[in-house]
């Protein structure tokens, strides 16, 4: 107990000198996963992934000694596309400006869900219907421009919505696949909580999941927490060092496996035969 509390005292007083010499923001959101990404409801995606992305762009601006602002996307915002695609860079105005004026579009999606919401409301609806009818919007919504479902949609107008307000303020955007448990720190395996992916591992590991139904064509890019964040703390570096690129990062696995009978080779060659040696 006691060395649990000079434990925290220390990291108290790191942690208060640290936020007086802070430079940098990092902004995220929520987390999906799956068959939940079919049934989010548009109201609650768009406040929080796309305003919530925006409001902290809008609190960064006022920061007197910020020098970069890092968001933490998701690699999904990229869309659907066969084949392999060719690695070159990927600026952020390039994605942004596909359209006249984000923004806009923003500010009318807003008013769209307010006005079904007051709709509805107005018709004496359950809660229940009224979270069907904003989940079938944001299906309707995301389809309409181009996007497989609701998350990956509202995602990426916050890329957009942000590059179109940020001014001057140097803006990195982070693109990592789905973030499971750390590879190596601060220990393998560490997870906080169990949300998302986690759920099915861990059921998995525990013997409770038997099998999962997908798509056999269909890729499961998993990558560690901790390297998400050295490809934070990475991209960050490379930006000062480059005087500001503006550059997206994606952070995937470098493997993918063509077929079942791939992976179990290489889970054999990678971990058993260590293992017995």
């Amino acid at each position: 107990m006691k060395g649990s509390l000079y434990t925290t005292i220390e990291l108290f007083f790191f942690f208060f000198h640290f936020v007086q010499d802070l430079h940098v923001t990092v902004s995220t959101s929520s987390y999906y996963f799956g068959w939940h990404l079919t049934i989010l409801r548009y109201d609650v995606t768009l406040g929080t992934n796309t305003s919530g992305a925006l409001h902290v762009l809008n609190f960064s601006k006022k920061c007197a000694k910020i020098k970069l602002l890092v968001h933490v996307s998701t690699a999904y915002v990229c869309g659907e596309a066969p084949g392999i695609l060719m690695e070159k860079p990927l600026n952020l105005g390039k994605a942004a400006r596909g359209r006249s004026n984000v923004v806009e579009v923003w500010n009318g999606e807003n008013e769209l869900v307010a006005n079904r919401l007051h709709q509805l409301h107005s018709q004496n609806l359950t809660d229940k219907e009224i979270t069907s009818a904003m989940q079938n919007l944001g299906l309707e919504r995301a389809h309409y421009y181009g996007w497989p479902n609701t998350y990956t949609f509202t995602k990426a107008m916050a890329e957009m919505v942000m590059v179109e307000s940020k001014g001057d303020l140097p803006l990195v955007i982070i693109r990592p696949t789905m973030v499971t448990s750390t590879l190596k720190d601060p220990f393998p395996g560490w997870l906080e909580g169990v949300r998302t992916v986690d759920g099915v591992l861990v059921s998995y590991a525990k013997g409770r999941l038997k099998c999962l139904a997908h798509k056999p064509e269909v890729v499961l890019n998993l990558i560690p927490a901790d390297i998400v964040v050295n490809a934070i703390i990475g991209a960050m570096g490379m930006e000062f060092a480059e005087q500001h690129l503006d550059l997206i990062y994606h952070v995937a696995k470098l493997t993918n496996f063509s077929s079942m009978a791939c992976f179990h080779v290489y889970m054999a060659i990678r971990f058993q035969l260590p293992l017995k040696v």
